[in-house]
């Protein structure tokens, strides 16, 4: 509860918290779909109140079913235009696997990891210098979470034929322009994953109210 209070207090209402109602998406999605468990909290690489988040917005990690340790490093976005969104996080990709922005990721991440993590000693060694990136980004998969307003979802309220086959051509137009700007050379593996809303304000709006009594 201390934990969540300091990370309420010091990401919330301070005027640089638009992304936040995406990371917390992001942050479900992976822990209730995929099994997931944290690294460490974002929230420590916080410098001051009002700042904003550096990096990765989450970073976890998964046990796959062959038994190996994947690290997972996530993208959110919590934005109106799905475009928009894509576009934003096509660029981030872009940067957030340069060598150097990795590698100095890489070297704040781990030395945050709690040393009572139960895979602390892996997730260190796999982020150290020495280790070759090749053998890095085989294990990397990049779970990138959108949420935006959506016109199919828009125009029904209940569940329907035509808001299936309507919601079915808006999600693969997106997908098919991620995959088009994706950059085929990105070493790692990339899920994409898209929240379709009727107001994302709606959202925002009952998270502001949820939160209010933690700050």
């Amino acid at each position: 509860m201390d934990t969540m209070r300091r990370a309420v207090k010091a990401t919330f209402g301070n005027g640089n918290d638009r992304g936040l109602p995406g990371e917390i998406l992001l942050h479900a999605v992976c822990r209730q779909f995929y099994g997931s468990d944290t690294v460490i909290n974002k929230v420590y690489f916080k410098t001051a109140d009002n700042d904003t988040y550096k990096g990765f917005d989450a970073v976890h990690y998964v046990h796959t079913e062959a038994g190996d340790l994947e690290l997972w490093l996530g993208e959110a976005k919590f934005y109106k235009s799905v475009s928009k969104a894509l576009d934003r996080v096509l660029s981030d990709l872009e940067d957030h696997f340069k060598v150097d922005y990795l590698r100095n990721e890489f070297a704040i991440i781990a030395d945050k990891i709690d040393d009572s993590h139960p895979h602390g000693d892996e997730l260190r060694l796999l982020m150290h210098p020495n280790t070759s990136l090749d053998e890095v980004f085989d294990r990397i998969v990049v779970p990138v979470f959108v949420t935006y307003d959506s016109p199919a979802t828009a125009a029904h309220d209940h569940m329907c034929p035509e808001y299936r086959d309507a919601l079915e051509v808006e999600v693969r137009r997106a997908w098919l322009k991620f995959k088009s700007g994706l950059d085929a050379d990105l070493p790692v593996s990339v899920r994409l994953f898209l929240l379709p809303m009727h107001n994302k304000e709606t959202l925002k709006e009952a998270l502001d109210q949820e939160l209010l009594g933690w700050v």
